[in-house]
């Protein structure tokens, strides 16, 4: 590993960080703090969505017999990953897939709103179709990322990308960075907060890279 590059593609969180609508906003709230003298200690206070920034998809989340994320195996953190440039497609088809060589038991992160305006319509980017859900779910996957706060449009209040791809055990990483990551195979390390219960937690992502 001590030649390996680093790259980090999680959003902060912070007063900027964007959520749902209607999802509470990441607070951090200062209780303690070290003073003049130095003693005492600093400690804060947050509070967020667990979908606030970076984050991973339980099945819980929309199914209610699915598994919650202290039920995944650890090993599901670490992955093959292969990320894709989507930018422009909206959205994304199982066609717009089918050339790039995913394997079984990769994670296939989306590259589609890089180059996105910060002030464009916030219904408005590149996500997942239902066609290409069935695509990554017949190759096997193990995750399926997007450098937007969700996998799929808002157009349709039955979420069916999200059912079709939690249905078959594919996990769900949204809100990721990747406007720095050139497409191609790295290593993904994703490792979210253990919440007991957790329909989703707030997650560190990691690429590695050796060249």
């Amino acid at each position: 590993m001590a030649e390996a590059r680093i790259i980090d593609i999680s959003t902060p969180l912070d007063e900027y960080t964007p959520v749902y609508s209607g999802d509470p906003v990441f607070t951090r709230k200062v209780v303690a703090e070290i003073d003049a003298e130095g003693g005492g200690y600093n400690l804060s206070m947050l509070a967020m969505s667990a979908h606030a920034g970076t984050h991973l998809d339980a099945p819980a989340h929309f199914l209610a017999k699915g598994k919650t994320i202290d039920q995944i195996q650890p090993r599901r953190w670490l992955s093959s990953a292969l990320v894709l440039d989507v930018e422009g497609k909206r959205p994304v088809r199982a066609e717009d897939l089918e050339r790039h060589g995913i394997r079984t038991g990769d994670s296939v992160l989306l590259r589609g709103n890089a180059r996105r305006a910060a002030d464009a319509d916030p219904d408005d980017f590149t996500s997942l179709s239902l066609d290409a859900a069935a695509y990554l779910v017949s190759k096997k996957i193990n995750l399926v990322g997007i450098d937007a706060l969700s996998i799929e449009s808002y157009d349709d209040p039955a979420w069916p990308v999200h059912k079709k791809l939690l249905r078959n055990n594919i996990l769900i990483l949204e809100g990721l960075r990747l406007r720095h990551v050139t497409p191609g195979r790295y290593t993904l390390i994703a490792t979210p907060l253990l919440v007991t219960g957790g329909d989703g937690a707030p997650a560190r992502a990691l690429l590695v890279s050796r060249s």
